[in-house]
């Protein structure tokens, strides 16, 4: 059987088909393509006409290389929306949340409502992008007829069809995950009527088909399935999890927690800012999200403008040559959330905390892949003293787990074996939602049994750990971090 998986994030995105055989999976991919950002008028939105094209160009490769596609579903980052008129027609361009406007309406929202509160609610941790703080205050939302998250204002654009799907929803920290529905004493905060959200699906149900107008070459209808629409709730979806596992999907952000079977909302999961979000079949992702791959791409694009194009096979032999210098960097620190000039902004924060400065390229490098290493550990403490459970294993997954350093970094900090998963663990999620829902594959056991055996895996062992121990102590000396 094969499936189309259609997976957006932050900074590309790609068409690919998902086989399932003889209790194998496989993929290929059709199209790949940038998702960019279009500053207007002061404002950063996403180049969503550029996204639909490239999504059903995407569409078309495979559809006409092969004629046995059974399905689709789309995945994409979390947050982010669009504004429909009642004609079905976009406002305006999606804002980004990378756009700084929510900064200024999170400290607004916080003064008459307390996070405490809120997060009683949602159990969502407070990010000034979160989709609450987006809505409020923005103009367009009166005049919005529908909104819909990204991935659902996608599938709308190829079936017709308007739904919300619950993973992605539940990041907007308007959704109570207790309640298993939208809070309406939030939507009623933020002057949002109950009416402008469509109905909630769960992955597994269709949208509805794909449109014949758009591909007139189909010859027998195509459901478009809803699968975790998230990208991390996929890529949750798609790695082989164990009930004491501990996981991070590591991309342009890192997402680091467990999967359980019931929400977190304490005073010690809302102090250090962990999340509750909706995975496959209500189970909870309860994470915290952090700076991934981001900073790492920045810099290269730094250096890149300087003349000096630096490819991500190539960073371990700058770190073999470094200088030796390090900055400790916290990496929540906000100057680090916006795109540009993030060696300027490295630097300053150098100077803010008595640091001294690094110009090597290999010594930013290997400063942004410590810190993320000396992050992922706080973060596994903070984990086993909030769900009173002993983490045994370590499983990286998504795009970002390629990075060799980091990974070897991260087993000597954690002092632990880390595993490596698949890089395509979104896709593979996305695709074994579909699976499931089309009767390809039992259930989820079955289906992560079957991603296992499909593709290889690498573990890091634990090396130099009293040199790695003496790092993390000077770490929080320099930040005074200990969350």
């Amino acid at each position: 059987m094969k499936v189309i998986a259609v997976d957006i994030g932050a900074t590309s995105g790609r068409v690919m088909t998902v086989t399932c055989a003889n209790s194998k999976i496989s993929y290929l991919e059709n199209h790949r393509f940038p998702n960019s950002l279009i500053e207007k008028e002061g404002r950063l939105f996403w180049d969503f006409e550029a996204l639909i094209n490239h999504i059903i160009k995407g569409i078309h490769i495979a559809l006409k290389a092969d004629d046995e596609i059974q399905a689709l579903s789309i995945d994409t980052w979390a947050v982010d929306f669009g504004l429909l008129d009642r004609e079905g027609n976009l406002l305006s361009l999606p804002l980004a949340y990378r756009d700084t406007h929510s900064f200024e309406t999170q400290k607004e929202l916080l003064n008459q409502f307390s996070f405490e509160k809120l997060y009683s609610i949602t159990g969502i941790q407070n990010l000034h992008f979160n989709t609450i703080y987006q809505l409020y205050r923005y103009p367009l939302v009166k005049e919005a007829d529908k909104i819909l998250m990204i991935p659902d204002l996608i599938a709308y654009r190829l079936t017709g069809k308007m739904r919300l799907e619950r993973t992605n929803l539940s990041t907007t920290a308007l959704y109570n995950p207790q309640k298993r529905k939208i809070s309406e004493e939030l939507l009623e905060l933020i002057g949002v009527r109950k009416e402008q959200f469509p109905e909630i699906i769960d992955p597994g149900e269709a949208y509805g088909d794909l449109s014949k107008d758009l591909f007139p070459e189909l010859k027998r209808d195509i459901k478009v399935i809803a699968c975790a629409s998230h990208d991390t709730a996929s890529a949750v979806l798609g790695a082989n999890i164990e009930e004491d596992d501990a996981y991070l999907s590591s991309g342009t952000w890192s997402l680091l927690g467990m999967e359980l079977k019931d929400p977190i909302i304490t005073k010690e999961s809302r102090e250090k800012n962990f999340t509750n979000e909706v995975g496959y079949q209500h189970t909870i992702r309860f994470l915290k999200n952090t700076m991934g791959m981001f900073l790492i791409n920045e810099v290269r694009n730094d250096f890149k403008k300087d003349g000096l194009i630096i490819q991500p096979g190539e960073i371990i032999s700058y770190i073999e040559k470094r200088k030796g210098e390090t900055i400790y960097l916290d990496l929540d620190d906000s100057s680090f959330e916006t795109p540009g000039n993030m060696r300027k902004k490295i630097e300053e924060y150098a100077k803010k905390t008595d640091q001294k400065p690094i110009v090597d390229p290999g010594d930013y490098f290997h400063s942004i892949y410590l810190s993320m290493a000396i992050k992922y550990r706080m973060l596994i403490e903070n984990l086993e003293k909030i769900t009173q459970r002993k983490i045994h294993r370590f499983l990286i997954v998504g795009g970002g787990n390629q990075a060799v350093v980091l990974n070897q970094y991260t087993a000597n900090m954690l002092n632990r074996d880390v595993i490596i998963g698949s890089e395509e663990a979104t896709i593979l999620g996305n695709a074994l939602a579909q699976f499931i829902a089309l009767r390809q594959i039992e259930d989820v056991k079955e289906g992560r049994k079957i991603i296992t055996n499909s593709l290889p895996h690498r573990e890091y062992h634990p090396q130099d750990i009293d040199l790695f121990q003496k790092e993390y102590e000077q770490y929080q000396k320099i930040t005074r971090k200990d969350n």
